[in-house]
């Protein structure tokens, strides 16, 4: 067991020179790989909004997303911890790190596989926005590519993306809130 004052102590001399913005992404990373709730600072943070840490300011939950992401973490009520189920993110970069894609078929493994490819180009560049190429890539990673039929797959994908194989994918409304879903399913199966 740690003495409380020594490690307090501790605590402040790492995050005494570094800038206020640093030490609460600093505390909740460490609060994150710890296992650890960050709810709690993150309602402190949103001054009487909803509680989900994304705040109004241009760099989101505690500065780590870009604003497009933060207001879509926040109209999804997701938090910085089940992001952190489904993706690793280490500044611009955002890995999908989720062990299974769910689906009940291959067609839905697929479009749950590009629905989470656009969900992390949401978080790394603020645009939910990608070549197939990505997608297609991910889904060979992740095991759901359908090496019989993905193209024919991606010719109807409903209405959660819209584009092309060619022009590249875009998702929609409801494919960003399909994409929280995910995320929250995700999330909970962890």
């Amino acid at each position: 067991m740690t003495d409380m004052k020594t490690l307090v102590t501790g605590l402040y001399d790492l995050l005494e020179p570094a800038d206020p913005v640093d030490r609460k992404k600093a505390i909740k990373a460490a609060m994150a790989m710890l296992g650890d709730e960050t709810a709690g600072l993150d309602a402190k943070e949103s001054k009487g909004g909803s509680g989900t840490g994304a705040g109004d300011d241009d760099e989101g939950d505690g500065g780590e997303y870009n604003q497009n992401a933060a207001r879509w973490l926040q109209r999804n009520k997701i938090t910085a911890e089940q992001i952190g189920h489904v993706f690793h993110i280490d500044g611009e970069t955002v890995e999908l790190i989720a062990d299974k894609i769910p689906g009940a078929k291959q067609g839905e493994k697929v479009i749950n596989t590009y629905l989470l490819v656009g969900i992390r180009e949401l978080l790394r560049t603020g645009q939910a926005r990608f070549d197939d190429e990505l997608g297609r890539t991910e889904c060979e990673r992740m095991g759901t590519h359908g090496k019989t039929n993905h193209a024919t797959i991606l010719k109807t994908p409903g209405k959660v993306m819209t584009g092309s194989v060619k022009a590249g994918w875009t998702l929609t409304a409801p494919g960003l809130t399909a994409g929280a879903e995910l995320v929250r399913e995700l999330a909970g199966a962890a």
